[in-house]
């Protein structure tokens, strides 16, 4: 059942173990930051209810999160490239580690790069899928 609790942690435990996770609204993120990179970010999410269409069995939630690192205003073309790179390789861990789970499903991955996002200070990827947690039998 992907109610929010099921999602946050399963999000949670995806996080490689260095990295920093806030889920929440973007002030949120503001407000519980310490300062450390990278920082990843479950934004709200919407749950879609299995009893809404006859032909769905589970519950799914349509997630957004982002990878983020520091960026400057004066970040050079190639510096921003190789930050937004890394993020892009730290997202596919986050995914992977994700997939590991026999009990997940994730359909309709998106990725795209974010550049100088949340006042010009940070640049990363940004995923966004659906996500079904399979209750166990």
């Amino acid at each position: 059942m992907a109610n929010y609790q099921n999602v946050v942690d399963k999000c949670r435990a995806a996080v490689p173990s260095a990295e920093r996770f806030i889920h929440g609204r973007i002030v949120d993120f503001s407000q519980d930051y310490s300062g450390t990179y990278p920082l990843i970010t479950l934004l709200p999410f919407t749950i879609n209810d299995a009893r809404s269409t006859p032909d769905n069995t589970f519950d799914s939630a349509a997630v957004v999160v982002g990878f983020w690192k520091q960026d400057r205003p004066d970040t050079t073309p190639a510096e921003r490239e190789a930050i937004i790179a890394e993020m892009d390789t730290l997202s596919d861990l986050f995914l992977n580690n994700i997939l590991l789970s026999k009990t997940t499903k994730l359909t309709e991955i998106r990725k795209e790069p974010q550049y100088q996002m949340f006042q010009g200070t940070l640049s990363g990827f940004a995923i966004s899928f659906n996500i079904s947690l399979l209750a166990p039998c």
